[in-house]
């Protein structure tokens, strides 16, 4: 009889700690998917407004803010998880999926340091993989804890530019002017 009770109390412990380990997994997978508390990004200046999250010592952002890095536009393809971008200063286009590091860039293969990924129906795309197809540069600044993704996104030149001609000539002020010219007189109607 010891041999079975002995057997029921092995059997017991065992089902703890696998009733442990599997509370427990959701924390652990939670801690390493979560976004970390303290650290802040940065695009064009401006704190990211969407989710930021931090998994395998990358940092993703949803393509919600990368909105701020231009005129470029974002399209989501559901059936074959594929993330078109096109716009920015040479109209590049760029398709992306989900999961996966190989990319295409106006036709042409290109190998992501990190695949894009949903987390939370949300689009996110890894900060590096941004910088590397919008051109832009990125800093981590380790005394703020920060991450600064930034891109001019005024096209060159656009400062020594003249200002805009007016589309209407300029009105004259009120008042008289000089001498005025009398409106010739109209011919009579002929019927």
């Amino acid at each position: 009889m010891k041999k079975i009770s002995g057997e029921k109390t092995k059997k017991t412990a065992l089902a703890f700690l696998a009733a442990a380990l599997i509370t427990s997994l959701p924390l652990f997978l939670q801690a390493k998917t979560a976004s970390a508390a303290g650290a802040t990004v940065y695009i064009n200046g401006k704190a990211a407004s969407g989710d930021v999250l931090f998994r395998n010592g990358r940092t993703y952002l949803t393509l919600t803010d990368m909105r701020a890095l231009g005129g470029y536009s974002f399209r989501y393809n559901k059936t074959w998880k594929t993330i078109t971008i096109t716009g920015g200063e040479d109209g590049a286009r760029h398709v992306l999926t989900l999961g996966s590091r190989e990319a295409r860039r106006n036709g042409q293969s290109l190998t992501l340091e990190a695949a894009p990924l949903s987390y939370e129906n949300k689009t996110m795309i890894p900060v590096r993989v941004a910088a590397q197809l919008f051109d832009a540069e990125l800093e981590w600044d380790s005394n703020g804890n920060r991450v600064m993704l930034t891109k001019d996104t005024e096209s060159e030149g656009s400062s020594a530019r003249p200002p805009a001609s007016p589309s209407r000539p300029p009105v004259p002020p009120p008042g008289p002017s000089g001498p005025s010219v009398p409106k010739p007189p109209t011919p009579p109607s002929v019927r």
